[in-house]
């Protein structure tokens, strides 16, 4: 009988894995090396958003969005380029990008251990990641008392446990110690880290705290902000809320609009965890992924890859290789 049960929960691995696997394999394949660079046209700034009288969105807004349909590495556009090279004419840092979220942003578990350098990771069969990785390693962008950080392991002003989008905005949630006093934490940590990309995940708690209107406008004013500063937004989808399941799916498709509306990346991380136990979602805490046993969430091997820090660590190292194809392919080389 033990033997028959560690059989099914094999053969339920193994094909979670080939599913998942063959998912973001396909979404990357746009990306080959012979992918020609698009021509970036001249930038002009997004326009602010209007604040809403409401609290919920016109329904024909999200008509079209599918996330089942949508690529879960995104394509990259010649927008992108045209906000990375007005970055770059503003002083931004081609190699140090930054992270806007909540706690599973915030967690040591996303990102953060690829700061060990190599040996303190596995990549599996995506050992091509490791120039990715090595580009966004190679800068100190900040220093204290404790250390240096690079891009993985900064401590950043725009991530922090209970965040939704508008706490980034105001100046109550910015470091007294590093912060000027009238700055939000948007604005402080972009003036400290002059980023050239900006990995943006919220929802987990907005669909708890704001409604649809203003979760749509609080987004699209970071999104308008983080562009017009020169630096390439990278949105993504979040893992749903297993409480408030069609309101975790309402507030992606927000999420998606807005990533086409603005044509920025969009990670779908939703579609990714699908098909993996639970959805990805921690079943006892469900404001956070599940991991592996071990806290190894740096791993991409197979079997690792049916826990959702491990896919969300996975997807965002494939997605800066695909905007570094396009911006700046010789990081790669």
């Amino acid at each position: 009988m033990r033997k028959t049960v560690k059989l099914r929960n094999s053969l339920l691995i193994v094909w979670i894995a080939l599913i998942a696997g063959l998912t973001w394999i396909s979404g990357s394949n746009a990306y080959a090396e012979n992918t020609p660079t698009p021509t970036p046209a001249k930038f002009v700034k997004l326009p602010d958003p209007t604040e809403p009288a409401g609290t919920d969105i016109d329904a024909k807004t999200l008509d079209g969005i599918d996330l089942e349909a949508l690529p879960i590495v995104p394509e990259i556009s010649s927008h992108v380029l045209t906000i990375y090279l007005e970055g770059k004419r503003l002083g931004n840092k081609p190699s140090v990008f930054t992270k806007d979220g909540d706690c599973m942003t915030a967690t040591p578990h996303f990102l953060i251990p690829f700061a060990q350098g190599k040996g303190g990771y596995d990549l599996g069969t995506y050992t091509d990641l490791q120039k990715v990785i090595d580009y966004f390693q190679k800068t100190v962008v900040r220093k204290d008392e404790k250390g240096s950080y690079s891009s993985f392991s900064n401590p950043s002003q725009t991530a922090a446990s209970g965040f939704n989008t508008p706490s980034i905005f105001d100046p109550t949630w910015a470091d007294p110690q590093v912060c000027k006093g009238d700055e939000s934490p948007l604005q402080c940590e972009y003036r400290l880290l002059k980023p050239s990309i900006a990995l943006i995940m919220f929802g987990t708690n907005d669909v708890k705290s704001i409604d649809a209107a203003h979760f749509d406008y609080y987004l699209r004013r970071l999104v308008a902000d983080t562009a017009n500063a020169g630096i390439v937004p990278i949105l993504s989808t979040f893992p749903q809320e297993p409480s408030l399941v069609d309101k975790s799916t309402e507030y992606n498709r927000i999420i998606a609009r807005i990533a086409q509306d603005y044509d920025v990346p969009l990670i779908n991380l939703w579609r990714a965890l699908e098909p993996l136990p639970n959805h990805g979602v921690d079943p006892v805490n469900t404001t956070h992924m599940t991991q592996p046993e071990g806290d190894d969430s740096i791993s991409f091997a197979p079997d690792k890859l049916q826990y959702g820090f491990n896919v969300r660590n996975l997807l965002t190292l494939q997605t800066l290789q695909a905007v570094l194809k396009v911006v700046n392919p010789a990081a790669l080389k």
